[in-house]
């Protein structure tokens, strides 16, 4: 997340903003707006909560009206279709990459289960009560920007943003959706474990019938399952997560192409640098460069 650098706070897995402009762009000639590009690559998760305006969404193609008082969370893979805003539109938001969320949830079964259906359901409600707290956490954040001199500054604002993330988890909890998941089908309990398999997995484990087989499932049950689910092969996703992760390495880390090579289990450098030229258009060494000098330039204006 490191590329995302003009928010109002930004530490390579926590960003904190409250402009609608930062995360959007606006069609002039539609008037619809859409995620930025350089969101659409991080491997993060983007909770918007409104405070004022109205903002309509369709996500997998059901449309969502997002009011005052109520939050949209924006996880990797989710694609809007269409985004529409009124012109006084205007947000609080926080955002987390995927490592960040699982140092939070991962000790924590139900509630990553929890986060995981926000997939599902994107729009959260909050109380009076609940966004008055989003509010001050959000205050602290900003107070807490002046004081980078403190040695425990960085784990300060993440834990302020950490906040945040488990009243989201605890408003999740209690909409009504039965947490035992007994309302769901059986392929519907599967595709969100494979998920949830896939997410802890890293980016290390490229392999269908590896998944298939920590569900105690067949590889053609597998597709079939996730491709009604996401309209997407259990490759595809595969190798989008797979994808996300490399390149958050390549621009936000000071890790060398072999370093992060080995940390991924390629077994060697030159089918690391076929995958990165298929999924990333480029080789590894030339999309390090090219979101460098990006950086550069936007850093200049």
């Amino acid at each position: 997340m490191n590329q995302v650098d003009k928010l109002n706070y930004n530490n390579g897995d926590v960003i904190i903003f409250d402009n609608f402009g930062d995360i959007f762009l606006s069609s002039e000639t539609s008037g619809h707006w859409k995620i930025k590009p350089q969101f659409n690559d991080l491997n993060a998760v983007l909770l918007l909560v409104c405070q004022q305006g109205t903002m309509k969404a369709r996500i997998k193609d059901v449309d969502y009206e997002v009011g005052v008082g109520q939050g949209l969370a924006l996880l990797p893979m989710v694609v809007i279709q269409q985004l529409l805003v009124t012109p006084d539109v205007h947000f609080r938001g926080f955002g987390f990459s995927i490592t960040a969320m699982e140092n939070v949830f991962l000790n924590y079964r139900t509630t990553w289960q929890e986060a995981l259906s926000l997939a599902d359901y994107p729009l959260v409600t909050l109380s009076e009560g609940q966004m008055h707290v989003m509010e001050n956490l959000y205050q602290i954040a900003q107070q807490a920007e002046n004081m980078t001199d403190c040695r425990y500054y960085r784990p300060m604002m993440r834990a302020v943003a950490q906040a945040f993330l488990y009243m989201i988890a605890d408003v999740v909890s209690q909409r009504g959706r039965d947490d035992d998941g007994e309302s769901m089908t059986q392929k519907e309990r599967l595709f969100k474990q494979f998920v949830s398999l896939l997410w802890t997995s890293s980016g290390k484990n490229r392999s269908v019938a590896y998944f298939a087989d920590q569900l105690c499932i067949t590889p053609k049950y597998l597709a079939t399952l996730v491709r009604e689910s996401s309209g997407k092969t259990p490759l595809e996703m595969i190798h989008r997560y797979t994808a996300n992760l490399i390149a958050q390495r390549l621009r936000g880390t000071n890790l060398t192409i072999k370093e992060i090579c080995a940390e991924m289990d390629f077994p060697n450098e030159s089918f690391f640098g076929r995958f990165v030229k298929k999924h990333l258009g480029c080789t590894p060494r030339e999309y390090r460069d090219k979101m460098r000098q990006t950086g550069a330039m936007e850093s200049a204006r």
